[in-house]
């Protein structure tokens, strides 16, 4: 019997040590997965190269296959800056700029003297738009087809960026395939 009782109270002592772990941990848990989630808040925002919204770009301009093409948008919507009476689709706009607005980075690459290994001391493309507070340029480099990303930097700068494809290929459009047809309008 005293074997017993000596049992029952190791197991009830053992519960209660238990009993008051429980709250501890639950407090520990929580508290590790808001710094995780800080941490992650924070690495998410060191990745943003530029923090503008689609709605704030007033004009913007790129080059594809040897040619420059301009638009700007006045009062909401969008004109091709040489010739306003072709009619753009507002998708087609927000496609595009979906990848820059706002952009960002897969990976920086600090202190660069030779942007040539990256295909940026002669930049094929150049991608550039102003917000009302703010303009960009943007020199794209090669297509690293390992990881499908491309280079970019902006002027001025030390620092190579590696973007997604999808952030370059989006403005692969001529002004036939953002203007609308007769048939769309």
């Amino acid at each position: 019997m005293k074997k017993q009782r000596k049992q029952l109270m190791i197991l009830v002592a053992v519960l209660a040590v238990l009993a008051a772990a429980v709250p501890a941990i639950r407090l520990y848990t929580e508290k590790q997965e808001e710094k995780d989630a800080e941490a992650a808040n924070a690495e998410q925002e060191s990745k943003v190269l530029v923090d503008a919204a689609y709605e704030d770009v007033l004009k913007f301009s790129y080059d594809y296959e040897g040619k420059n093409y301009a638009f700007e948008k006045t009062e909401d919507t969008w004109y091709a800056a040489e010739d306003h009476t072709q009619n753009i689709r507002e998708y087609s706009m927000e496609n595009i700029l979906s990848g820059v607005t706002p952009l960002f980075v897969q990976q920086t690459i600090e202190d660069v003297t030779d942007f040539s290994q990256y295909g940026l001391d002669q930049p094929e493309r150049t991608i550039t738009f102003e917000t009302a507070s703010a303009s960009y340029i943007l020199y794209v480099g090669d297509y690293n087809s390992l990881t499908g990303t491309y280079y970019v930097s902006l002027p001025s700068e030390a620092r190579v960026y590696v973007v997604e494809q999808t952030v370059i290929t989006r403005f692969n459009q001529t002004y036939e395939d953002v203007t609308e047809t007769e048939e769309e309008s």
